[in-house]
């Protein structure tokens, strides 16, 4: 099940220059319980894009904000230009399994546990 489906006070942080997502995450049992993901250790700023599957995407980027469940940000390109605000969807590989966060593999129908 996507995560923003079924957790609520989602948000994001910023820590040192590493961007992280934190929820109240719905259990089985339908409580809740605080979830938390690194989102830099499977999202990096590929010339002014956000990709998955890359790494320290908050290093570099700029006013990052998360509306719904798009993170958005600015980010610089290779030349040193920004492109326009980038977004990027968590719900497309970040799911809540039982109150954890966890990422979806697209290949092989995996799991990241985190």
């Amino acid at each position: 099940m996507s995560f923003y489906e079924s957790c609520e006070n989602v948000r994001i942080e910023i820590n040192d220059d590493a961007i992280y997502l934190h929820c109240d995450a719905r259990n089985e049992d339908g409580e809740s319980q605080s979830a938390s993901l690194r989102l830099d250790d499977f999202i990096g700023n590929e010339d002014g894009w956000f990709m998955w599957d890359g790494v320290n995407a908050g290093q570099s980027a700029h006013n990052v904000e998360l509306d719904g469940s798009m993170l958005t940000a600015e980010l610089p390109m290779r030349d040193g230009g920004h492109r326009e605000r980038q977004g990027i969807d968590l719900n497309d590989r970040i799911s809540n399994e039982n109150g954890r966060l966890e990422l979806q593999w697209l290949a092989s129908g995996g799991q990241y546990h985190f």
